[in-house]
């Protein structure tokens, strides 16, 4: 996949009113159960929301894509 098609992509989803509600709820939800998880089911939490974090920065990076420019000649 091309950096302009992962663009594309990436735009579409986000272009999506419910993309940023579904991902606040998934990611306050993941946090109140960090906040109240106990010792053993804390890390499973804490990953849930290092996920959600981490596709919203692939995201943001997917649309942050720069075309590399010709060489002067």
């Amino acid at each position: 996949m091309t950096p302009r098609e992962r663009k594309a992509l990436a735009e579409q989803i986000t272009a999506n009113p419910l993309f940023t509600d579904i991902l606040n709820g998934m990611e306050q939800s993941a946090i109140e159960a960090l906040i109240y998880a106990a010792d053993d089911t804390r890390q499973a939490a804490q990953m849930r929301v290092q996920a959600i974090r981490t596709f919203r920065q692939d995201l943001s990076a997917s649309l942050n894509t720069h075309e590399p420019k010709a060489a002067p000649a």
